[in-house]
């Protein structure tokens, strides 16, 4: 029995620290690691994080932050990556993160290329064309996604939002460098985005760990769960004040108003009671449509 007991909390001690970063960055108003140990090197610029939590990330437009990492995963060595990042500009490329050479299988980072559509290349790079992996795939500015790679053997994902996008296999890296660079790739500066929360691991982890690291991250988004009907009250092409903390209330006029609130590319609510003091601090897209006429018949 004794000895049973002991196999389980060994057990149990060696999956709760492989679940531990050997690198972690929250960008809570300081560029320093958790752990105080390490800090990126530039100019901050705190700003409000997916959980609106003010100076809880860090914006980077045209400008990079370093930051010299001396266990870094090197060579083939596994590793898991993980970073939150919403996008302020996406007509040209960004340089999410990178370390390494800028020589063939020497480099490891991630970038998502400029786009003119609702589609963009996501690049898992390693140096060399044929050694990264490439995906198509949706975005947007203005949406936290998080990004998640990792590397094992010969086998490289790469993860949005908890989802794997894409693998390739058979590819051997020979990542070599200690500097950990934002917003650049090998020395090229690209970025217009807020990033958070990077998170360094010495393990690949599975599919299932990577969706549960993300649902552990992810932002929860409110939702109403009042059945009433709205309207809007318009009174001269403006939108009447409430002071009952209410964004949009029915009033004294015949139109009636669809109001339905957006955030990060998801419908909060939509068509009943709003209420501006259920929401976190953030920004918001309000879309107020007319609602279905009513049909008149003659008696």
């Amino acid at each position: 029995m004794k000895k049973s007991l002991l196999t389980l909390l060994f057990v149990c001690y060696l999956n709760v620290n492989a679940q531990t970063p050997i690198q972690e960055f929250n960008f809570n108003g300081t560029l320093n690691n958790t752990a105080n140990t390490i800090s990126f090197m530039g100019s901050d610029n705190f700003v409000t994080d997916r959980a609106g939590v003010v100076k809880g990330a860090q914006r980077l437009n045209n400008k990079a932050l370093e930051a010299v990492i001396d266990n870094l995963p090197q060579g083939r060595a596994a590793r898991t990556i993980s970073i939150w990042v919403k996008f302020n500009d996406i007509a040209s490329a960004n340089y999410i993160w990178g370390y390494g050479n800028a020589y063939n299988a020497q480099y490891c980072g991630i970038l998502q290329q400029g786009t003119a559509t609702s589609n963009s290349d996501l690049s898992l790079a390693a140096w060399g064309a044929s050694n990264d992996v490439i995906v198509s795939t949706p975005l947007e500015k203005y949406v936290w996604y998080n990004y998640t790679i990792t590397y094992e053997g010969v086998t490289s994902r790469i993860y949005r939002d908890g989802k794997l996008l894409k693998y390739l296999e058979g590819m051997a890296r020979s990542t070599n460098g200690n500097v950990f660079r934002l917003g650049e790739i090998n020395t090229t500066i690209g970025i217009n985005a807020d990033i958070d929360d990077l998170k360094i691991y010495d393990y690949a982890m599975t599919p299932d760990q990577v969706k549960d690291l993300y649902e552990k991250e992810k932002p929860v988004l409110p939702v109403s769960t009042a059945s009433i009907e709205q309207k809007a009250t318009v009174v001269k092409g403006k939108v009447v004040k409430q002071t009952s903390g209410a964004i949009i209330t029915s009033s004294d006029v015949n139109t009636t108003k669809n109001v339905e609130i957006y955030s990060q590319g998801q419908k909060l609510v939509g068509g009943n009671a709003m209420n501006i003091n259920d929401l976190p601090e953030g920004t918001y897209l309000l879309k107020i449509s007319s609602g279905p006429s009513k049909k008149i018949t003659s008696k």
